[in-house]
């Protein structure tokens, strides 16, 4: 009778720990939950590249509408397509001077009229809350007969996730009436971007190019057989080691990083473009990603380019 009183009670002290385990279980959350990490930062940005057709292009008489009053087209076009960040092609001195009158302080330039006039006919522009400067520079780009022009390069860090990005701006030189044969710079200015986007790109983070080429599927596919970069434009793609142009009808381009998403493209051609410039406006949406980009979120920047450099 002892031994049987004893497995009872062994059986009863078995069941008493198997129900403590079970409730204990219970009353713990799964692992999942007490572990799971905050998702990486994004945010999408809206890019834009635009040729303004300089104010020298169009003295009084000409059948366009004077720079000023192409300005505030300019203006009503950036807020139509939201654009946080342009590259602005022939903005000269008083195109800058009435675009930071209609801005004001919600946009800034680089470089603007910081250095010069004429450097400043190509200037990166950014929404002033959308974007802090983290640093800006200029590299030599070959112009009209080989006269070279510094062309920006900045660091702008996106306000609400930390992330950075690399905005690079050309227009790189046409064959006009006045400039005759200017192929051979237009190859250099190639060969000198190209170079300029493999150095940059060891430093993973986002890297954008705007501009005006004055070439369509020749620069495209050398420049994404040469660089990691890819267009925003759907129809122009490069995998593989085969270039597809898509037959671009614009000279005008906008490039990211091979990683970089893009949605959204637009070449907008639209009457209020027209009476504005002779180019297209290029506009796509960004998604700037630390997934994607982890040094992009980095509190260091990276380093300052030397616009005396020579590639």
């Amino acid at each position: 009778m002892v031994e049987k009183l004893t497995r009872v009670s062994g059986v009863v002290a078995a069941f008493i720990l198997l129900l403590t385990a079970v409730l204990t279980l219970s009353l713990v959350e799964p692992a999942s939950s007490t572990t799971r990490r905050a998702t990486p930062p994004y945010a999408t940005v809206t890019v834009a590249s635009f040729n303004l057709l300089g104010a020298s292009h169009t003295p009084s008489g000409s059948k366009w509408a004077s720079a000023a009053t192409r300005m505030g087209y300019t203006k009503q076009l950036l807020e139509q397509h939201h654009v946080q960040v342009a590259g602005f092609q022939e903005m000269q001195a008083t195109q800058v001077a009435k675009f930071q009158q209609l801005m004001g302080t919600t946009w800034s330039l680089y470089p603007g009229t910081q250095l010069g006039a004429r450097i400043g006919e190509n200037s990166v522009g950014w929404r002033t809350d959308a974007f802090d400067l983290v640093w800006a520079s200029t590299v030599n780009i070959p112009y009209f007969n080989g006269n070279i022009r510094p062309m920006p390069v900045v660091v702008l860090r996106e306000k609400s996730t930390g992330l950075m990005s690399y905005f690079t701006n050309f227009h790189n030189p046409a064959d006009t009436s006045e400039y005759r044969n200017q192929g051979a710079y237009r190859a250099e200015a190639t060969r000198i971007e190209i170079a300029l986007h493999n150095q940059l790109a060891q430093y993973g983070i986002p890297r954008f190019m705007t501009g005006d080429v004055n070439e369509r599927a020749s620069w495209f596919c050398r420049v994404v057989a040469g660089a990691p970069l890819k267009a925003a434009r759907p129809q122009s793609t490069y995998a593989d080691g085969v270039c597809s142009a898509g037959s671009p009808r614009a000279v005008d381009w906008l490039l990211g990083s091979t990683e970089q998403p893009f949605s959204g493209y637009l070449e907008d051609r639209s009457d209020l473009v027209d009476k504005t410039s002779d180019h297209p406006m290029i506009v796509s949406d960004a998604t700037l990603d630390a997934a994607i980009f982890p040094n992009a979120l980095s509190p260091s920047a990276p380093p300052q380019l030397d616009p005396n450099a020579v590639y």
